[in-house]
């Protein structure tokens, strides 16, 4: 983990075998950290994977519960970026949320930016819960398609 103040970001690299037990470790990690300003001055929030140390298994397939649990610092993130590689993930974390929930996690976000997100069909579907809820609460969020800067 570094801090940089030239340019204000924080980077977290997990090394471990299966995406459950990076997110888990994540997840301690920024827990820990949320007792600090660290956490409170984090806009944008890039989610990617570096590269493939393991190879994907089975046991990369999981449920959405440790990546909202992983969200829960970043109360103040504006922006995500989503990695083509970790959007399935991600997807299907937020996909499950609608009405309050929408709203509990990552709070402030404005803009998500998810590699080929096409607004229809089966990835449109997928979002949608999430986007409806945080558009009737009046937090809407923009979703891009855009690749990660």
């Amino acid at each position: 983990m570094r801090r940089s103040s030239f340019n204000d970001f924080l980077t977290l690299q997990i090394s471990c075998r299966g995406v459950d037990w990076q997110v888990s470790s994540m997840e301690q990690i920024c827990n820990q950290l949320s007792e600090s300003s660290i956490m409170s001055s984090i806009e944008t929030l890039s989610i990617q994977k570096i590269q493939d140390l393991f190879p994907s298994t089975l046991e990369d397939v999981m449920d959405g519960t440790p990546w909202l649990e992983l969200f829960q610092p970043f109360t103040t993130v504006r922006t995500l970026y989503i990695s083509h590689t970790m959007q399935s993930h991600v997807v299907s974390a937020l996909r499950g949320l609608s009405g309050e929930l929408a709203m509990q996690v990552l709070p402030a976000l404005e803009m998500l930016h998810v590699p080929g997100y096409q607004g229809s069909g089966s990835e449109r579907h997928d979002m949608w819960p999430f986007i409806i809820a945080r558009q009737r609460s009046d937090h809407p969020v923009v979703v891009r398609s855009e690749r990660m800067l």
